[in-house]
């Protein structure tokens, strides 16, 4: 077809120009963003996970926390300021 551009060809006549040292630099830049979209993303772990048998059962982290967090609430007291 008469008229179509290919944006690559576009940029690669723009780029030619640009002296060697640019060039590496916007390659590594582009190598950089390729691995940023192609690395997948790391699910969280509970890091103490491991220790559910240990306290709380079955329970997780964070509900363990909010039972430790509400058991003393009854007992509470003054502390005077210096």
């Amino acid at each position: 077809m008469v008229g179509t551009l290919n944006v690559s060809d576009v940029y690669m006549d723009m780029l030619g120009t640009l002296p060697g040292e640019d060039k590496l630099d916007l390659i590594s830049k582009l190598v950089k963003s390729m691995k940023k979209a192609v690395t997948p993303k790391v699910e969280t772990k509970d890091i103490f996970a491991c220790f559910s048998t240990d306290w709380g059962g079955d329970m997780s982290t964070e509900d363990y926390a909010d039972m430790l967090r509400s058991e003393n609430i009854e007992s509470t007291r003054t502390v005077e300021t210096w």
